[in-house]
């Protein structure tokens, strides 16, 4: 079975795992669902120095997720009892960038230790919040910055929640703001024979369907004004 695949799931007791070895389990479709917001941090000279990512997850998945987590038997569960499950999602997801490219003119920037990290459940909703600080800052007035989050293999389908995806926080350039770029999908790359046949082989290999979420995936763009010269 795909490792990837059992970066989150494996958290839910084995019984999504399970679901995902059955025939067809792993075609060209996701099976667990995110709605995703980001925070952008700035410093004091107005460079990104990190990325508050906040995932919101189905509601199948998130009840599958934090069986027998209550640990005191209360009928709710404490931020204490979900650090746990938060640290492993974290752990897991280190390998893969955290679900999560932030580039600079087209270069992938690299990260610094994520150790700011929790997990809450509210309503029937598990989330998972994670800071990705930057291993230098980058100024988006003197370079195209941009992110997105994505599962490369689809299995997991993570997009922009609907209202106020990004937010900006510390000391944002005065004129700056977060663009949305969807992704292209599979229409544009392969036709709908082609996709079906990837959906058939992802049930039998496990790596068909390798970087498919890339082609989904929603692309912010931060737009800031040039830097101005020193007078």
């Amino acid at each position: 079975m795909r490792k990837m695949m059992g970066i989150l799931v494996r958290l839910a007791g084995g019984a999504l795992l399970a679901a995902a070895a059955l025939p067809g389990a792993a075609a060209a479709h996701p099976h667990v669902w995110i709605d995703a917001r980001s925070e952008v941090i700035f410093d004091d000279q107005q460079r990104m120095t990190a990325l508050r990512v906040s995932w919101r997850f189905d509601e199948f998945y998130s009840v599958f997720a934090i069986e027998g987590l209550d640990k005191n038997g209360d009928g709710t569960f404490a931020p204490a009892e979900l650090q746990p499950l938060a640290e492993l999602n974290v752990t897991n997801l280190k390998e893969y960038r955290y679900f999560t490219e932030i580039v600079a003119d087209g270069a992938a920037l690299a990260y610094g230790p994520v150790s700011d990290y929790g997990s809450r459940y509210e309503e029937g909703i598990l989330t998972l919040e994670f800071t990705i600080p930057l291993a230098a800052p980058v100024d988006p007035r003197s370079s195209r910055v941009a992110f997105k989050s994505y599962d490369p293999t689809f299995y997991i389908a993570i997009e922009p929640a609907l209202q106020d995806p990004v937010s900006l926080a510390g000391t944002p350039p005065a004129a700056c703001r977060a663009v949305v770029e969807e992704g292209s999908g599979p229409s544009e790359t392969f036709s709908l024979s082609e996709a079906g046949s990837l959906s058939d082989a992802g049930a039998l290999d496990p790596n068909a369907n390798e970087g498919l979420g890339a082609l989904y995936a929603t692309t912010i763009v931060l737009a800031c004004a040039p830097a101005e010269a020193p007078q």
